[in-house]
């Protein structure tokens, strides 16, 4: 008997080659106009804009997959790549065949959703030199969040989803996480060669107090940066490796993600991608765009309801000309000459939204510094409830809530509390030698939430105070008593001792939150 499947090829396929025969000898193209950031003024390389022609297509599936064969042998298909479990990448030999498959592929009831795989672009506009440094510094006036430094709970991550980091860079050592990804390539290799991704990389965590170069917005907080490379030396990247950089966030569990790119097209399959990290608890900042003077076009991943969207100011507390406005913009930052970490040690004056965006994104890694528990609502809200208002009286389309002000983010942290049962959550962890098999549980005051993957908030390393986690294991709550977690090893743990702390933020079915984290030392033995 043949199968659907078989069927439907052979319809498609006769469809295919009737409409190609039938088709005019003319070209017929999807354009998607693209701007970027002139780079070459300071060593960057690029150009003002582009008419992107994109022959990929990104394809959303229902669980069941069977409509499509996975040889490659379909017309026109060039390679399929899995982006996600629900998600392909198409690639096509050229536009034309993009189409009718696109048509294909809409007309199947296992296709969920087809889009093309939107190009991105750096929001940046570059200046020349100029002798004031870090004018913006006493307008966000951080100095009353670093003189909390000592009130630090955890060390913060931001993730950099951009062109890599230049791993050399002075200012930078000590600041950058292990474990980076580089997908425009697919290895781990994120060298900067671009210096767009380096650039944001010191406004969020240049290091403060060592007599180098600049200070960035986390002074002397412990924070580091998670460089995930989706662009090289152009500037441009594409909705996939976005998606994918996105993931892998959530994977490494950060705590916030910086996208400083972007462009008017928006993706449902990205948009799906930040509304995971959002769930898991990050909080997703991005730059607002640079097109005022080109359309004012609404930018996307910026204005997607679950970003905080970030404006550009100048040291006037005026808009900065080219920062675009609409009303998604959630709050503005200085984003007027920036002076900033550059490639080969350098530091150069650069303007843009792209990094207005990092002001907002480390003061928000300020905030889970001191604030572990703090929801992504929680943390725009007080972002903005903090900002200083600019214009007209409240919330605009120019200015958001207003720039941000750190001296007024700090006065009000210790006002925002969540409010702790008589009973104090809390959890109890007896167990101090395991087998490689073990699995551990954890048993805690009140229930947790139950199908949720807690691993988040548990770190494992094989010493005190290390950066390298285990990741290999799953943290899921009992099924017979929510208030047991289950920590299960993926294969088998590791002979020798491991260190393992429940973080302070792991929160009950009800929301409430650990007043403190807790740790303790075990052995695996061998078998």
């Amino acid at each position: 008997m043949t199968s659907y499947t078989s069927l439907k090829e052979s319809r498609m396929t006769k469809v295919w080659q009737g409409r190609k025969e039938g088709r005019m000898k003319k070209e017929h193209h999807i354009l998607f106009i693209v701007y970027f950031g002139l780079l070459a003024v300071f060593g960057y390389k690029g150009v003002v804009s582009a008419e992107v022609v994109s022959n990929e297509l990104l394809v959303e599936y229902e669980e069941n997959r069977q409509a499509f064969s996975l040889d490659g042998s379909l017309p026109g298909v060039e390679s399929r790549e899995p982006i996600t479990d629900e998600v392909e990448l198409w690639s096509f030999t050229d536009s034309e065949e993009m189409l009718v498959m696109k048509e294909q592929l809409l007309e199947d009831p296992n296709v969920l959703h087809v889009e093309p795989n939107y190009e991105r672009y750096s929001h940046i506009v570059f200046n020349d030199p100029i002798l004031v440094k870090q004018w913006w510094i006493p307008q966000v006036k951080p100095q009353w969040m670093w003189s909390r430094a000592q009130e630090q709970k955890k060390t913060v991550i931001v993730a950099v989803i951009d062109s890599g980091i230049d791993l050399q860079h002075e200012d930078l050592q000590g600041r950058i996480q292990p474990g980076g990804y580089n997908f425009y390539a697919n290895n781990s290799n994120v060298q900067d060669v671009n210096g767009h991704g380096t650039a944001v990389a010191g406004v969020v965590a240049a290091k403060a107090g060592n007599n180098l170069g600049i200070v960035g917005i986390a002074g002397t907080f412990d924070a580091k940066i998670l460089p995930l490379k989706i662009s090289h030396l152009n500037g441009l990247s594409k909705v996939s490796d976005s998606i994918q950089a996105i993931d892998y966030a959530i994977k490494k569990q950060v705590d916030v993600i910086n996208m400083s790119y972007g462009s008017s097209t928006s993706s449902q399959l990205e948009e799906k991608a930040i509304l995971r990290a959002v769930e898991a608890g990050i909080t997703v900042v991005s730059s607002a765009g640079n097109d005022a003077t080109k359309g004012n076009l609404i930018m996307y991943p910026a204005s997607y309801p679950s970003v905080i969207s970030v404006g550009a100011t100048d040291r006037d507390h005026q808009r900065a000309s080219f920062s675009n406005y609409n009303s998604h913009v959630n709050l503005v930052a200085p984003g007027a000459a920036i002076y900033t970490t550059t490639l080969s040690n350098g530091y150069k004056s650069v303007s843009g939204t792209s990094f207005s965006g990092p002001i907002v994104a480390g003061a928000t890694a300020l905030v889970k510094s001191l604030k572990p528990e703090a929801t992504p609502v929680e943390v725009r809200q007080l972002l903005e409830v903090t900002a200083t208002d600019l214009g007209a009286p409240g919330k605009d389309i120019y200015f958001g809530a207003g720039v941000v002000n750190l001296e007024k983010l700090s006065h009000a942290l210790p006002a925002v509390s969540t409010s702790i049962p008589p009973n104090e959550f809390k959890g109890d962890f007896p167990e101090l030698n395991a087998q490689p098999s073990k699995v551990f549980k954890i048993k805690f005051t009140s229930d947790l939430q139950l199908g949720k993957d807690y691993a988040r908030h548990i770190y494992i390393t094989r010493s005190p105070n290390s950066t390298e986690r285990i990741e290999s294991f799953t943290a899921k709550v009992n099924f017979e008593d929510h208030t047991q977690l289950f920590i299960t090893p993926t294969t088998d743990w590791q002979p020798g001792v491991h260190y393992l702390r429940v973080d302070q933020g792991l929160q009950n079915e009800k929301g409430v939150a650990m007043k403190k984290s807790f740790a303790v030392k075990f052995t695996v033995s061998p078998r």
